[in-house]
C-alpha cells in the first residue's frame, strides 16, 4: 500500500509484511513501523528548527545535523544521507506524508498464529 509519494522514484509504501519501505532515488530503506514513527518524529522535530549549524533532531535510529554550509546530513544507522536544504523539505515532506496516512492504513495482516490456538490438523508428524 502507497502511503505517499513525490514522482515515481520518491515513495513510502507499508507491505503485507507490515514493514514500512521509504524508497528515494537509489536508496531503500526498511523499517517496523515502531522504527519509522520514530523516524517521522525525528524529521518533523528538525523540520521547524532554525539552526545555521548543528543538530536538528535526534532519535533512537538516527540523527539530523545541518553542516556550515547549509547542507543537511541525515544520518540513519550505518546510512549517511547528504541533503540540500530544498531536497531535505521534499525529502521529509514525503516521510511525514505517509506518517499522516498511515493511522488510516489497514493494519497489517497476523503473522503465525495466535497464542494459546493449535495448529491445523491434518499434517501428521511421523
Amino acid at each position: 500500500m502507497v502511503l505517499a509519494e513525490c514522482g515515481p522514484r520518491a515513495r513510502v509504501v507499508r507491505g503485507g509484511d507490515g514493514f514500512v519501505r521509504l524508497l528515494w532515488g537509489p536508496v531503500a530503506l526498511r523499517m517496523s513501523q515502531a522504527e519509522f514513527l520514530g523516524f517521522a518524529g525525528m524529521l518533523s522535530a528538525a523540520e521547524g528548527r532554525v539552526v545555521r549549524c548543528g543538530e536538528l533532531a535526534r532519535c533512537e535510529c538516527g540523527l539530523v545535523f545541518r553542516c556550515a554550509m547549509g547542507q543537511v546530513s541525515l544520518y540513519h544507522g550505518d546510512l549517511t544521507l547528504w541533503f540540500s536544504p530544498r531536497e531535505f523539505e521534499e525529502f521529509s515532506g514525503l516521510v511525514l506524508a505517509a506518517r499522516r496516512a498511515l493511522p488510516d492504513a489497514p493494519p497489517p495482516p497476523p503473522l503465525g498464529v495466535p497464542w494459546g490456538e493449535e495448529p491445523a490438523r491434518g499434517l501428521s508428524r511421523n
